[in-house]
């Protein structure tokens, strides 16, 4: 599996929503994935210039991408278009023949037509030593607008599956209660994930698995827990940040083989990391696990127990 970015650069003439202009955001989704840009106040010919990272899983699924402006209450639909990535995939797998070509060469081009929502020509080229595919998209069902974009890969290292097991001693949030909704959020880069909430429990067990899409190199993880309110924005009930360049650096050490239970490493608390206990890095039922309890910050109480697991991916053909 690799992840394609998808720059999204710029608005152009996009459709007004509020009184002389709109606040417009991107919303890019592709299967059960939903990447979002930052909103750009007022402002109908947008720059963003912001990636977000799309993870292939079935590369024949279209992408879809939505523009809203942002409101209050709800925001407004500003046009939609969709995308075909089998075109940049293609050409993208011929990367290693593609090596020496000149920079700037056109690989291939893809006129607009009835069945995709180009505004012009796209044209893939080789650039900086990697494949690259330009876009404008002309937005529909809506008055006017287009969107700029550019694709390029990027390739992961594999994946990290994180199972959220359970709160200790959670901070109180709904005071007629004496209690709290909680739920916890993993953030890394532009990745974002989330639990389910579990209603009135201080000590929640939510033991669910999220997966984050790692690359090279890895950055650290932000985890921040809130406590679900239906009329009113959500509660703070702490953070955390916790490194995973020991799990990877663990992986990368090649460990098949190893008696199942075997400790690899073992990482001690300090004041750099939220640590409650030291916390090991096993071999164990043929992968690379690491259990962590951590305490949260900027709360008056609170610890999230978490187990991380390494996901070897399958090794990649042509890409």
């Amino acid at each position: 599996m690799d992840r394609v970015i998808v720059r999204v650069k710029r608005g152009l003439n996009l459709a007004i929503r509020d009184a002389e202009s709109s606040d417009p955001y991107v919303l890019i989704k592709m299967a059960n994935q939903k990447l979002e840009t930052r909103v750009v106040e007022r402002n109908i010919n947008p720059e963003w210039n912001e990636d977000l990272a799309l993870s292939i899983s079935d590369p024949h699924l279209p992408v879809q991408l939505f523009v809203y402006d942002k409101d209050k209450f709800f925001d407004d639909k500003m046009g939609e278009a969709e995308f075909d990535i089998n075109p940049f995939l293609e050409v993208a797998k011929k990367r290693l023949e593609l090596e020496g070509l000149q920079d700037g060469t056109i690989i291939t081009k893809i006129e607009p037509n009835r069945q995709n929502c180009l505004a012009e020509e796209s044209q893939i080229v080789w650039k900086d030593g990697k494949v690259v595919q330009n876009m404008f998209l002309r937005l529909k069902n809506v008055e006017s607008g287009e969107v700029e974009l550019q694709l390029s890969m990027e390739n992961m290292l594999g994946l990290l599956r994180i199972r959220v097991q359970r709160g200790i001693n959670l901070a109180i949030r709904d005071t007629f209660s004496r209690s709290s909704d909680p739920c916890v959020v993993f953030q890394m880069g532009k990745q974002k994930l989330k639990t389910r909430v579990v209603k009135r429990s201080l000590n929640p067990e939510w033991n669910e698995d999220l997966t984050l899409c790692i690359s090279d190199p890895p950055l650290p993880v932000q985890l921040f827990v809130y406590d679900r309110d239906i009329f009113s924005f959500d509660d703070k009930m702490g953070e955390a940040e916790f490194d995973i360049n020991p799990i990877v650096e663990a992986v990368k050490m090649g460990l098949e083989g190893l008696p199942d239970g075997t400790t690899i490493r073992t990482i001690l608390p300090n004041r750099q990391n939220r640590l409650v206990e030291r916390s090991q890095i096993v071999w164990k039922d043929g992968q690379v696990v690491q259990n962590m309890a951590l305490r949260l910050k900027d709360v008056e109480c609170g610890e999230v127990e978490l187990q991380l697991r390494w996901i070897k991916l399958p090794t990649p053909s042509g890409l």
